[in-house]
């Protein structure tokens, strides 16, 4: 009962390591837990995998704990959906405008991406609950901080270390449902709901954007921010079992094995890929700047050196260059970035500006044009999560790719005073198809393609990349924008619309190229059902 603490990477790892065992070694850690004890009799009584994980005392209590640990990968996504629509009234505010913009919502992603591989083995050093409520207060908190700023400046910086903290609390909460679920159509529907949090989230922050701004101002949608998760971490509090006393020689040894140097290059080569892109507008002489083409080259040369670094460097490097052996992984990687740089860095963001700018509605017109994302994800995901024991995971991701390729032909086919019924809604309604089943099957199938040792680090790794490929698809959007519209970023933009218009038709133009590689690429997959129990 008293054993020792398994000396893993990432608090994710005994997840995979307990999905075939009756006997779970988290239930029985939280004997003391005053909210819920659970001894190794019932923990051994758990046989059947369909049935509530003895963890939980009743059906109410399993739904808030999950509700609480969904919130963690919709924190980033949810956060950076609202500021992207606050924009404009941030624009207003401090006066800038064009791809510089753009990094007040970047930021957030970014720093989330780049920390998420680190935060993992931090928060295995203190223990899943300790993580949740560090990495939940400490967004509230930097959300309130950043209601206050007027510089912009420091605002991007507050903003960036939303992301940052709240990254050690997705590997913990999916450490925690992995650990507690056993692989079962119970799972499935319960990692669908816990893998909601991020398309969703990110649906919903447009309409609770849309309603802060309109009835206050865009510091309101900071104060939201920092209210909803101040009650969440509450929920995490009170309902989810306390973590085990902290063993601080284990910590010492996670801490002194972090592969510091791989986060910084990583953070580093990210964060100068995407300012060359989003800076070009604010320079006279766009791509002919000769600092921009540098730290593009620097950049690139830092993501590439990272790489090679990980591959032969560290003995415990962040992204273990081997899980990459296997080509379900690799193709889910693929397909996962391409998505989230379509779905966050070009069909979203220029909507927001497609609906501000062009057609000239107000906030809260702009977040009800985006209703249809989250009404129609969760619909999706709750398919998903019925349905992924009965249909083949590659059908559900080549559906998906199908979903945004026909999402980019709609807007890139789109005119300028288009009804929105005859074009945007039904955007919004196939383009969830895309993000919730690649969403779905591909986080399971990184978990389940690579081995036991890898799958904590195959988890982060992709949520890592999904993260970092949004900030890069802003980075494209604004470049494409830039070289299309002589005006874009200057005082003139307002005047010039038509130029605006059309420097976004090739951005959907784009997002038909990536969203066809991707379904070209889901084609070689080979995911069969996930969750199937053999009676």
């Amino acid at each position: 009962m008293d054993r020792e603490e398994p000396d893993i990477e990432s608090v994710a790892s005994d997840a995979i390591e307990n999905e075939s065992h009756p006997q779970n070694p988290e239930s029985i850690r939280q004997e003391k837990s005053p909210v819920q004890r659970t001894d190794s009799k019932a923990t051994a009584d758990y046989s059947d995998p369909e049935q509530r994980p003895p963890i939980f005392k009743s059906a109410v209590h399993e739904i808030v704990s999950c509700v609480c640990l969904t919130f963690a990968p919709c924190a980033a996504s949810m956060s950076s959906a609202a500021y992207q629509t606050s924009l404009t009234a941030t624009s207003e505010h401090f006066k800038i405008s064009g791809g510089q913009l753009t990094w007040c919502v970047s930021g957030v992603m970014l720093a989330n991406g780049s920390c998420l591989l680190l935060m993992g083995n931090i928060a295995d050093a203190f223990g899943r609950k300790k993580a949740l409520l560090f990495g939940y207060t400490s967004f509230a908190i930097f959300a309130l901080i950043g209601g206050f700023m007027n510089d912009f400046i420091l605002l991007c910086v507050f903003r960036a270390l939303q992301g940052a903290a709240v990254a050690c609390g997705t590997p913990a909460a999916a450490g925690f449902l992995g650990a507690t679920y056993r692989d079962s159509r119970r799972k499935n529907l319960v990692m669908s709901c816990f893998s909601i949090g991020a398309p969703i989230g990110g649906a919903s922050g447009y309409f609770i954007a849309g309603v802060c701004v309109s009835i206050f101002n865009w510091r309101s949608v900071h104060y939201f921010l920092a209210i909803l998760y101040c009650i969440t971490s509450i929920g995490v509090l009170l309902f989810l079992p306390n973590d085990k006393r902290i063993d601080w020689k284990h910590a010492k040894k996670i801490f002194k094995r972090l592969d510091y140097l791989g986060a910084l290059m990583s953070l580093s080569g990210f964060t100068l890929i995407c300012f060359s892109l989003t800076q070009v507008d604010a320079t006279e002489r766009r791509w002919r700047t000769p600092y921009i083409i540098a730290l593009l080259i620097v950049g690139i040369a830092l993501v590439i050196g990272f790489g090679f670094y990980e591959t032969y460097v560290p003995k415990n490097p962040l992204i273990p260059m081997k899980m990459f052996k296997s080509r379900n992984f690799v193709l889910c990687i693929c397909i996962a970035s391409l998505s989230w740089m379509l779905f966050f860095g070009i069909f979203n963001y220029n909507a927001v500006l497609y609906f501000e700018q062009i057609r000239k509605y107000s906030v809260i017109i702009t977040a009800c044009c985006f209703l249809p994302q989250p009404i129609a994800g969760s619909l999706v995901s709750l398919f998903a999560g019925f349905t992924m024991h009965i249909i083949p995971g590659k059908y559900l991701v080549t559906l998906g790719c199908g979903g945004f390729i026909v999402s980019s032909i709609i807007w890139a086919t789109n005119s300028i005073h288009r009804n929105y019924f005859l074009g945007p809604f039904w955007s919004f309604c196939v383009t969830v198809l895309g993000v919730d089943f690649v969403y779905n099957v591909a986080n399971r199938c990184s978990l389940s393609s690579v081995e036991r040792s890898l799958q904590s680090q195959a988890a982060g790794t992709f949520n890592t990349v999904i993260q970092l490929s949004s900030s890069v698809g802003l980075g494209i959007s604004t470049t494409i924008l830039a070289s299309r519209d002589p005006y874009y970023g200057q005082a003139s933009q307002a005047d010039h619309l038509e130029e605006l218009f059309e420097g976004m038709k090739y951005c959907y133009y784009v997002g038909i190229g990536f969203s066809g590689l991707a379904l070209i690429l889901s084609l070689f997959l080979d995911i069969g059902v996930v969750g199937s129990v053999k009676r």
